[in-house]
């Protein structure tokens, strides 16, 4: 089988780098993205299986990412979105756009866990 494809986008590379060894010590490799335009062509030419965001970048944001890409019909996969400020996306409505919400600091071998059930591995 095939190792799912997984695409990480925060602004904070520090972050990223850390993602990437937690993922990448549990054989779950991971493409890492710091930038949303470049997070938007990433994911317009290439299937992924599921997209971590940061809900807030310099750039854009992690919701208005995922509206752009289902509004292409581009991405049909889960989406996990990491925010820092849990008033942004304390509604349950705002919950309910994305498989799983993470609040910061992150904890990122609960991530992977959950990432896991996520893609039934």
């Amino acid at each position: 089988m095939n190792s799912p494809r997984i695409l990480y986008i925060d602004d904070e590379i520090d972050l990223l780098d850390l993602a990437s060894t937690f993922f990448e010590d549990e054989n779950l490799p991971i493409e890492t993205c710091s930038d949303f335009q470049d997070a938007l062509a990433l994911i317009r030419a290439n299937k992924y299986d599921l997209i971590i965001s940061d809900a807030k970048m310099p750039s854009g944001s992690g919701p208005e990412l995922f509206r752009i890409v289902r509004a292409e019909g581009l991405y049909s996969g889960r989406i996990v979105l990491v925010t820092g400020n849990i008033e942004d996306f304390g509604s349950e409505k705002s919950r309910t756009d994305f498989d799983l919400v993470i609040y910061k600091p992150i904890r990122f071998q609960e991530l992977v866990t959950k990432v896991k059930e996520m893609l039934s591995i």
